[in-house]
């Protein structure tokens, strides 16, 4: 082997690892960046989201509504399908029938992470419905959500739910 191939060679390796390292950097940025976004939403979910539904359905029960909250963390299962983060108030109405209500969508507010391009969506109401007023009420940063914000939609709900 002639020195002009040994260097030629070291130079084209050097390279290689060079880009190996940085893709496997990238990688490592990308995955604290995603444990990040879910840790955050976790803290918005457990500081804001959560106690205005729970603030907001206390006023409900004492007007002889009902309702629940569902949370779930983001997930992947065994063949690679991911489920998104969330948290959702369902309103049970006084008088309508339980068979009526399950699982309306017309009923719930849900806030849910898009982890793959770090945004929250939040749907529900007549929004959530096929041929609704305007499907998805929009991504939102993070930074977006605040107190304000969610009780401004649990307020567009309860006032959808109320003339229905």
């Amino acid at each position: 082997m002639t020195e002009a191939l040994r260097l030629e060679l070291g130079k084209m390796l050097d390279r290689y690892d060079e880009a190996r390292r940085h893709a496997q950097d990238r990688l490592q940025q990308a995955k604290a960046d995603d444990a990040l976004f879910l840790q955050r939403f976790a803290d918005l979910r457990r500081g804001v989201v959560r106690p205005v539904f729970e603030a907001v359905g206390a006023i409900l029960q004492e007007r002889g509504h009902g309702f629940s909250i569902s949370e779930e963390d983001y997930a992947v299962d065994a063949s690679g399908r991911s489920t998104e983060a969330g948290i959702a108030i369902h309103i049970v109405p006084a008088g309508m029938e339980p068979s009526l209500q399950a699982n309306d969508p017309l009923l719930s507010l849900s806030i849910t992470t898009r982890h793959y391009n770090k945004m929250v969506s939040i749907t529900g109401g007549a929004a959530a419905v096929p041929g609704g007023l305007a499907g998805s009420r929009g991504a939102h940063e993070l930074a977006q959500i605040d107190t304000e914000l969610v009780e401004g939609e649990l307020l567009k709900l309860v006032a959808g739910i109320l003339k229905a």
